[in-house]
């Protein structure tokens, strides 16, 4: 089976994101999933992790073995992370504690306990010393004999969700096979520490159940509610890019409404003009209150549709001196990527690049294509990208990116 390396620096954990997206029914659905993915290649990148994507989840595990990596994170297309860094931070916090296995493992009662398959954390130095053996894929009618885990009588919530689950010493013939039934019957008879996720894995992530349309259709609401509090309420009442450029003296400055970082970059004596623009009417009235007292420093307050950002002319004025436009991440922005295909989101970006003057000094904090290819974040007559130079995770081969 094919694995798509999209590699980062030198950590230890590497996520792994199995495309399940051949088996779901609709194609809404999957258009949707794939664009979330898309961006989940850019985001996880971004935090410094390297990412696999493939078709077969032992294969991608051995892989990952080979790499010398230390921990998985293994998901499903599906999955989507929330809440900023928080997931980051716990794996990170989870690396130095004894464990094997942390996941969602789910009390089937007739069928053996399920690992279920939207995202579970592995270490990988143990899965190595076993053998790297196989997972388990779902077998229903697979009659089989097995040692019933020991679990809590509390549940996080029905009556299928133990807070923690260990091995037991009573054999029982169950039914089914369910996702991940080997690797913990093999974790529970070597005694190997199992924990179940806690809040701080629970809260931090979202899973859409695209597999299953009606679920699908209640838990995709999410995302258009995030689409509209990104667009109608929340305001970044500080800037949370990291920018240090080696150019200043700007006289016109244009940005998102979303921090001051400009004013160590501004001229200190000549008129300087500051452009706010956001598609957030409430991001725009808070800086009109709020934006830095200059003496030397004019305001605008434009308000536009964010990847249509080219086509505004009174945002892209020449003869302002010397200027800077600060494209942030609006071509890779977590509040729309899940309507926006990254092929469409390259394409405007390659629009506003094509119709910025060529004196203009462009930043970025995260281009459309992030973690896909290398490109510069600063500069003058920034590269445009292809489709066609991006190395395409499964989910895309065979199916679109064509030009």
């Amino acid at each position: 089976m094919n694995t798509i390396y999209y590699q980062s620096t030198n950590s230890q954990i590497v996520y792994i994101i199995v495309d399940k997206t051949g088996t779901y029914q609709n194609n809404w659905t999957r258009e949707i999933i794939k664009n979330i993915s898309d961006f989940n290649i850019s985001n996880i990148w971004s935090k410094g992790y390297s990412v696999l994507v493939g078709l077969d989840e032992d294969s991608l595990l051995k892989f990952a073995v080979d790499k010398k990596y230390s921990i998985a994170v293994v998901l499903s297309t599906g999955t989507d992370f929330i809440n900023g860094d928080n997931f980051f931070k716990a794996v990170e916090v989870l690396c130095h504690s004894d464990f094997f296995i942390t996941g969602h493992i789910l009390d089937r009662k007739e069928a053996y306990y399920e690992l279920h398959h939207q995202c579970y954390i592995i270490n990988l130095l143990t899965y190595n010393d076993l053998g790297q053996p196989e997972i388990g894929q779902q077998e229903l009618g697979a009659y089989h004999r097995q040692c019933i885990p020991q679990r809590s009588f509390e549940n996080i919530h029905d009556d299928y969700t133990p807070l923690w689950i260990s091995g037991g010493d009573d054999y029982k013939t169950f039914h089914h096979k369910l996702h991940g039934w080997n690797i913990l019957s093999l974790a529970f008879e070597k005694d190997l520490p199992v924990q179940v996720f806690q809040d701080e894995f629970r809260h931090n992530k979202k899973y859409y159940y695209p597999d299953n349309q009606s679920e699908f259709l209640k838990h995709v609401s999410w995302v258009y509610a995030r689409e509209k509090y990104c667009m109608e309420e929340h305001v970044h009442t500080s800037h949370t890019e990291h920018i240090e450029i080696l150019e200043n003296d700007f006289e016109c400055v244009i940005t998102p409404a979303s921090g001051n970082w400009f004013v160590n970059y501004i001229d200190k004596q000549k008129p300087v003009t500051v452009i706010y623009y956001d598609y957030n009417v409430k991001a725009l009235d808070y800086w009109k209150i709020h934006a830095p007292k200059i003496d030397n420093v004019s305001y605008h307050f434009v308000k536009i549709d964010l990847l249509g950002i080219c086509n505004y002319s009174d945002i892209i004025l020449k003869n302002r001196g010397k200027t800077i436009i600060n494209l942030s991440n609006i071509f890779c922005y977590e509040g729309t990527s899940a309507f926006l295909s990254l092929q469409y989101r390259m394409a405007k970006e390659n629009e506003m690049l094509a119709n910025t003057p060529d004196d203009f000094y462009v930043l970025f904090n995260s281009r459309s294509c992030k973690g896909f290819y290398n490109t510069i974040h600063f500069g003058k007559n920034l590269q445009r990208t292809s489709i066609t130079q991006l190395q395409k995770p499964t989910w895309h081969i065979n199916q679109d990116w064509t030009i």
